[in-house]
């Protein structure tokens, strides 16, 4: 027996108004899921000076702590990307929550490097399962059209929480210590993961509507993983997701620290720093979410690129001239141009998927640009290590490669229309 189908046009208004309600209900939790995701990543980037004195890390050590969570979190995309066509995001996100909140649990009694880079690799495979069942989640309440500016929210958050955790982070740390601070993230993620087991549902569908369908699920539902990667979308994805990733990790662990030591800011004002950078990315990035879904996904992908290499050229310059405080807030609040097509990409590539391979396409690009949060991090503590304690050598590094990024994305990222289009869903 074939199913009834039914839409958002042929459901009745009492209906709309529901899942008008669950949406924003969805959309707050996948909300809170992603700031929590974001703030148990970048919470060591933000005590990094008072974890390095804690446990006597040098700089290549503390650079190699912070990126080596990238390392599990690829490899998490790539176990969870399959795993998404069959798991529900609901419990996609209960199992990468539990285990976040419980390694982060582990992490406030680490004695020694070693520990240290232990849990942050099993943080990181679970939060990947977070990111894709979030994912799944706003693929399941919200249609194509408005996709671009929810994932830029969605986006927006993770930038909230690097925002936080430099806000708070650093005067808790200040206060009682960087272990407490990893006690509170630890608690928050257990919260929020009891939440998700209690009130998420996936789709419409469990609201009662049998059969609704936003208007592209339903097209091959059945193609193998491999399909994929016959598109070259999913290298578009991926290398916007590297010009953004390798920007928020070069800046967000290393930008600091510079002022600190080439600009000779006091130590207390990387709290500013952190939470205006931070501001500013979830500023750029809801603003970026509206522009992609009116001037056009891949022009505002290649637009993020070259911004991202103008970011690194202007930290580059920060870095060998002296410069009075408000011209380094200045930088701090342009930083955010870096991620302004953050929520096109993803956006882009649940056009060019199905709803059946949309989420595992995402976690392929993400291991293609998440290498990035590894490298930038342990390059550029590598060479400043290398280089006695200078950052110019890092900072030119970041540049080079963001200029890379720009030239590839150029090549890749053309509208072709004569492009095989077996992968594209259906308009809604």
């Amino acid at each position: 027996m074939t199913m009834l189908m039914t839409n958002w046009t042929t459901i009745s208004e009492s209906d709309r108004q529901r899942i008008g309600r669950w949406q924003k209900g969805m959309l707050a939790l996948a909300i809170l899921c992603e700031i929590f995701l974001a703030a148990d990543w970048y919470a060591f980037a933000a005590v990094l000076p008072f974890v390095s004195e804690s446990l006597k890390l040098n700089p290549a050590e503390a650079g190699l702590a912070q990126g080596i969570f990238a390392l599990t979190y690829g490899v998490g995309m790539v176990v969870w990307s399959p795993v998404s066509r069959a798991m529900t995001a609901r419990n996609m996100l209960l199992i990468g929550l539990a285990g976040t909140g419980l390694g982060m649990v582990l992490q406030v009694f680490v004695q020694s490097y070693m520990q240290l880079v232990l849990l942050r690799l099993a943080i990181g495979f679970f939060d990947a399962g977070i990111f894709i069942g979030n994912m799944k989640l706003i693929f399941g309440w919200f249609p194509q059209s408005r996709r671009g500016s929810v994932v830029g929210i969605i986006l927006a958050a993770y930038s909230l929480a690097i925002t936080m955790d430099f806000a708070l982070g650093i005067p808790l740390t200040i206060a009682a210590g960087w272990r407490f601070f990893f006690a509170v993230l630890a608690m928050g993620t257990l919260i929020v993961a009891a939440i998700d087991a209690l009130v998420v549902r996936n789709n419409p569908r469990e609201l009662g509507l049998d059969g609704f369908t936003w208007g592209n699920e339903a097209q091959h539902q059945h193609l193998p993983l491999g399909e994929i990667f016959r598109s070259k979308w999913i290298a578009v994805g991926g290398f916007g997701i590297v010009a953004c990733t390798f920007a928020i990790a070069g800046t967000a662990t290393w930008v600091v620290p510079a002022f600190i030591t080439v600009q000779h800011m006091a130590p207390d004002s990387g709290a500013v720093i952190g939470t205006v950078m931070g501001l500013s990315q979830v500023l750029f990035l809801v603003i970026g979410g509206y522009m992609s879904d009116r001037l056009g996904k891949l022009f505002m992908i290649k637009l993020t690129s070259f911004l991202a290499f103008l970011t690194a050229l202007m930290f580059l310059w920060s870095v060998v001239t002296p410069m009075p405080f408000g011209m380094l807030v200045l930088f701090a609040a342009l930083s955010g141009v870096a991620l302004l097509g953050g929520g096109a990409i993803f956006a882009l590539l649940s056009e060019k998927y199905s709803d059946a391979l949309a989420p595992a396409a995402i976690g392929y690009a993400e291991v293609f640009g998440i290498f990035s949060a590894f490298v930038a991090p342990w390059m550029m503590g590598a060479i400043i290590d290398a280089s006695a304690g200078l950052f110019t050598g890092a900072f030119i590094a970041f540049a080079v490669v963001e200029f890379i990024i720009v030239g590839l994305l150029m090549i890749l990222a053309r509208d072709d229309v004569r492009q095989e289009v077996t992968m594209e869903s259906p308009a809604e």
